[in-house]
């Protein structure tokens, strides 16, 4: 998405010829991009578009710079290209960062300042895969307005990685003695179709992962690179160019058709990045190869037209800003959709400050002939760029996290949570009757499980096994072993066992894996890589030995009936007969609104309490029997003990959801627990296991 016909500097590759009419295109596809978010909330292809456009450029760059014997400088590329994108990025995070502040709730401050840190790392995609984002989803206060910064970091790990690719091909074809282009050829084919396939399986097993995964994208950008290395791909300069004069008009207008035809007929937001996106690649191949026509009935024309070139001029402005216009407004107006009238008042005001970003910041870098001058001088405005950037960034994100701190270091006294609701609780002398809840409203939305210690050591995993989703607290050499596993719903409910374990010396592990219920050796309907990580848990539970197992042994869907869990088929019974003991979570609740956003409406914690749908969650567990029958074995066989705990009478007492309890707020959204309640839950998890024999 950056920005065409930028100035050369020292160790770049030669200027590629100017391709006005790709200049135009490139204008019509952030122009897809913008109405397609504004008015019909569907994927216009328009960003893969822009992905494969970038690639093109880049690879004849630096294919004519290796067939010139000149190194390929992939420093000064990168020093270059970082200077131009940053400057203007760093401008955008900081401003939306400020509109955060002002028109948004509190709740949202915490995850905009993390999407401004990974935006301005470029690596706003993985912050999005690991957070669990749906691009599908509507607007809401969860929808963070750097989304779009997903694109522009695969945009700029690309950047970082194809400039080695082609050294590497480089030292292939001076060793092999094989033309350059061929070396070229092969080495993107493989990753092509590698990527290709890999995009194709990703999608269809884990869409809302595919969709920001780098990995499931390069093939768009080695299609731009492989598009780069044909003679056709050259603009044709006169009429009497071949292809003929009428196949060039032909190609044009069939290119623009089924470009603009992708998001209006294909409702595709489920479907990319898979093969559906190869839809609007094919359109733009078929306008690179069209060229110039010769024809004043060409597409070429059209594209080449002052409106399309102004679109190109301004694309990459436009694309930073629209989003953040867009999500801010809809969220603080309430509003699901912008509409006729609103609509087009966000595109106006995204076009004139995307011109006036351009005008007078992103033009001004891209020619500052003193940063052109030399890389070590363009790397120098990257550093300086990205300081700016991050500072204030990384300076809200302490003061935030301070001011939650100051609070947490008054929770005994002010906030107990679920304490309030033991036998006997009293209030704390010094307690402060107009505390804040915790966790702080800045916080609130990423309260998710986070124990202290990643697992390592002799806990650590075996390479390849659950990276990235083992935690665990510290304890003594030697000390009992718990072990949670399964979705992001268990894992907070896990949290409770944590002060348990602490203070009877034990260390708890959890194994989250967002989205995917703890069913190992059974095929789910969650896809293969959910299947993959069951197994891996299981094998890593069977790898360290532990004393006990918490699981979820009930499942609350968003429709119908809590009902057994599948876990309690193969892999509970196994567990028990193991000698392991097993914690039989019940599942936590869901409830119908999210009970921040009633608050932050300005609504009391009375109004935002919501009844506990019985239909929904009987008042006995479904799994009574079950675990009946199975405890029942056990004492009769041997084996491992039966461990029910069932901590929904303190999360929805006397059969209401209130959104707050003593002073601890109970749920972040219509699913999760905070893991601040379910810590505070302590000494009710101790208690019930106790009550079913378990002895620490």
């Amino acid at each position: 998405m950056s920005a065409a016909r930028s100035p050369v500097t020292a160790g770049a590759p030669p200027p590629p010829a100017y391709r006005p009419e790709l200049h135009g295109l490139r204008g019509l596809a952030i122009a897809l991009v913008v109405l397609y978010h504004v008015f019909m909330d569907r994927v216009s292809g328009g960003v893969d578009v822009f992905l494969f456009i970038s690639a093109f450029f880049l690879t004849g760059s630096f294919v004519r710079r290796m067939e010139a014997g000149k190194p390929m400088a992939p420093v000064a590329y990168w020093a270059r290209t970082f200077k131009r994108l940053l400057a203007p990025a760093a401008v955008i995070v900081l401003a939306t960062l400020a509109a955060v502040r002002l028109f948004l709730p509190p709740s949202t401050w915490m995850p905009a300042i993390h999407d401004a840190i990974a935006s301005m790392l470029q690596v706003e995609n993985w912050l999005l895969i690991h957070r669990g984002t749906d691009y599908e989803a509507a607007a809401t206060t969860a929808t963070s307005p750097l989304q779009h910064f997903w694109s522009l970091s695969i945009q700029g790990q690309v950047f970082l990685l194809w400039p080695l690719l082609f050294a590497l091909c480089a030292v292939i074809a001076r060793r092999s003695r094989i033309a350059p282009r061929r070396v070229v050829l092969i080495v993107f084919t493989v990753i092509a179709l590698a990527s290709f396939v890999w995009s194709v399986v990703s999608t269809a097993t884990q869409q809302q992962t595919a969709y920001f995964d780098t990995t499931a994208r390069i093939w768009e950008f080695a299609a731009g690179s492989l598009l780069a290395l044909l003679p056709a791909a050259a603009p044709a300069g006169t009429a009497r160019s071949a292809p003929s004069r009428r196949l060039r008009v032909g190609l044009g207008w069939a290119g623009l058709a089924v470009l603009i035809a992708t998001g209006a007929l294909i409702d595709g937001r489920s479907m990319f990045p898979g093969w559906i996106a190869a839809i609007p690649l094919l359109g733009a191949t078929l306008v690179f190869l069209s060229g110039v026509s010769g024809s004043r009935l060409g597409a070429d024309r059209l594209l080449r037209s002052r409106p399309f070139s102004f679109l190109g001029d301004i694309s990459y402005g436009l694309y930073l800003i629209h989003w953040p216009i867009l999500a801010i407004t809809l969220v603080a107006a309430e509003r699901a959709t912008a509409g006729p009238l609103l609509g087009p008042a966000i595109i106006a005001l995204s076009v004139v400050l995307a011109y006036l970003l351009t005008r007078f910041l992103d033009t001004p870098i891209r020619r500052w002939s003193w940063a052109n001058s030399s890389a070590p001088r363009a790397g120098a405005v990257v550093v300086a760029v990205l300081a700016i950037g991050l500072a204030p960034s990384i300076g809200a994100k302490q003061l935030l996290e301070d001011a939650a701190q100051d609070a947490e270091r008054r929770a005994t006294a002010d906030n107990p949570g679920a304490r309030a609701l033991m036998p006997g609780f009293a209030p704390h002398p010094d307690a402060d009757p107009d505390a804040a809840p915790l966790p702080s409203a800045a916080t609130l939305s990423q309260d998710w499980e986070n124990l202290p210690e990643e697992c390592s050591g002799e806990f650590a995993p075996a390479e390849g096994m659950l990276e990235g989703s083992c935690r665990m607290t510290d304890a003594p050499d030697g000390a009992p072993v718990i072990i949670a596993a399964g979705n992001s719903r268990l894992a907070q409910t896990a949290v409770s066992l944590s002060a348990p374990a602490q203070e009877n010396r034990w260390r708890l592990i959890i194994l989250r894996a967002p989205s995917c219920v703890f069913t190992p050796g059974i095929d789910s309907y969650l896809g293969a890589e959910c299947d993959a990580h069951n197994d891996a848990a299981l094998e890593y539970i069977d790898q360290v030995g532990p004393e006990a197992v918490a699981v979820s042994t009930t499942m609350v869907l968003h429709e119908g009936p809590e009902r057994v869990d599948r876990v309690t088929e193969e892999t509970v019974p196994a567990l028990l007969g193991d000698g392991v003991d097993v914690i039989a979570l019940r599942d936590a609740p869901r409830i119908a609104e999210n009970p921040v956003v009633c608050l932050e409406a300005g609504g009391t914690a009375e109004d935002c309490t919501q009844p506990l749908d019985r239909g929904t969650m009987p008042e006995g567990r479904p799994d009574a029997a079950v675990l009946e029958d199975l405890a029942a074995r056990t004492e009769e066989d041997g084996g491992g003990e039966v461990l029910p705990v069932d901590l929904l009478p303190i999360t929805c007492p006397r059969d209401a959801c209130p959104p707050i309890i003593g002073n601890i707020h109970v749920m972040f959204d219509e699913d999760h627990l905070t893991a601040t309640y379910m810590e505070s839950a302590g000494p009710e998890v101790e208690r019930q296991l106790e009550d079913a024999g378990f002895r620490w």
